[in-house]
């Protein structure tokens, strides 16, 4: 009997140790406007399923953002994605994302994409403003962000753009926003499933060992 829970205990276990999946933290496009949790700055607006800049041109010493929100408190790790596209003069202009969890931002708070290829050495006051890389030039594609060291956390994430004092082009556009993470299983962790089998068990020899004391007196 001992033998038939214990393994029952540990088949229980290998079950449900494997059942931790990626689940959607958050998904954003654009196409109803800003939730709560969100804002927009400087130059930026929603408009056509984007945010960014809308029907004209960036100015010159510009700074612009959209800032999301983020409860990352309960994940374990986190993968920031999002489509891009961008017309600025390479170096000069250019956008990328800090984060904070003090509603306080700066150049040192800059994050780093997964794929650096596109991620260029920023001058002037762009690199001042945003720090010291960027996407910047004539590009479009997909960025990924690893946000797993800000898990656990509460945290706001700004994605800025900045101009200095010469050219100036059509600018960026930010849509399709999704956040992926491992968040807790809704069911038992393997270790309670295992403490539960053992206890059964347990309980269901102590029924039968009363009930043949009984069946002798």
């Amino acid at each position: 009997m001992k033998k038939s829970v214990l393994l029952a205990a540990l088949a229980a276990s290998a079950m449900m140790a494997g059942s931790a999946q990626a689940a959607t933290i958050y998904s954003q496009n654009f196409a109803g406007g800003l939730g709560a949790n969100e804002s927009v700055g400087g130059k930026f607006s929603v408009g056509g399923g984007t945010v960014g800049h809308q029907a004209s041109a960036y100015t010159n010493n510009e700074y612009s953002f959209y800032q999301l929100r983020l409860d990352l408190t309960q994940a374990t790790d986190a993968l920031l994605a999002f489509d891009y596209d961008i017309v600025s003069e390479y170096g000069y202009d250019a956008f990328n994302l800090a984060f904070s969890t003090t509603g306080v931002f700066g150049p040192g708070a800059m994050l780093t994409p997964v794929s650096t290829d596109q991620f260029y050495t920023l001058s002037g006051r762009a690199a001042t403003q945003l720090g010291g890389k960027g996407f910047s030039g004539d590009q479009s594609g997909r960025a990924v962000f690893d946000l797993s060291a800000l898990a656990g956390q509460v945290v706001d994430i700004r994605f800025q753009f900045a101009s200095d004092y010469a050219a100036i082009g059509r600018g960026v556009t930010f849509d399709n926003l999704l956040v992926t993470g491992t968040l807790p299983s809704a069911v038992p962790e393997p270790a309670t499933w295992a403490m539960m089998i053992m206890g059964f068990g347990l309980a269901g020899t102590a029924i039968r060992n009363r009930r043949r004391t009984l069946a002798l007196a």
